[in-house]
């Protein structure tokens, strides 16, 4: 003879077994066994606060259409009192990764002045390249996003962005 569950049988069933595997589920949090919190190594500053950094610029100009970085300079800054900034060439990275290093008494002084529309721009020694910094923030300190063209016979018309680093004139 075979018997089947009538409906109510077949939901009092899984109540039942629903009661069980939640109830095991209790009793196994209750009776678990403690763990320890992991530990996470002291944090060490790798980097110095933005404050204590040099007064710096650091640009990148891009390819038509954005699609890749052309190339990239990187510029020691100093902030005389009184006195227009200037800008010595730490670096430059051509678009196929070559880099060119300058060391502290031979790199590249730029000059700083405003172009025809009134806009920041420093000019390389040899007066063919051009860089115009829209939103220079000279007495800023900290670090700030700077929109930048790059105007140049060799480089052509690029845009990009620079990095200004404590153009404040209190230096690191």
């Amino acid at each position: 003879m075979k018997t089947r569950l009538s409906g109510r049988s077949s939901f009092l069933a899984a109540a039942g077994i629903a009661t069980v595997l939640l109830g095991g589920s209790v009793v196994a949090y209750l009776f678990r066994q403690p763990t320890a919190p992991a530990q996470r190594p002291p944090e060490v500053a790798t980097t110095k606060p933005n404050d204590a950094l040099p007064p710096s610029l650091d640009c990148s100009f891009t390819a038509f259409m954005h699609s890749s970085t052309a190339v990239f300079f990187y510029f020691d800054v100093e902030v005389p009192k009184g006195e227009p900034p200037r800008f010595f060439q730490r670096a430059f990275v051509s678009a196929d990764g070559v880099r060119q290093n300058y060391e502290h008494a031979e790199r590249p002084a730029w000059t700083y002045a405003l172009d025809g529309d009134g806009r920041p721009m420093i000019t390389s020694a040899d007066g063919a390249t051009h860089i115009v910094l829209y939103d220079l923030k000279l007495g800023a300190s900290g670090s700030l996003p700077v929109e930048a063209g790059i105007r140049s016979n060799v480089f052509r018309n690029l845009g990009g962005q620079c990095r200004q680093t404590n153009l404040d004139g209190k230096g690191a």
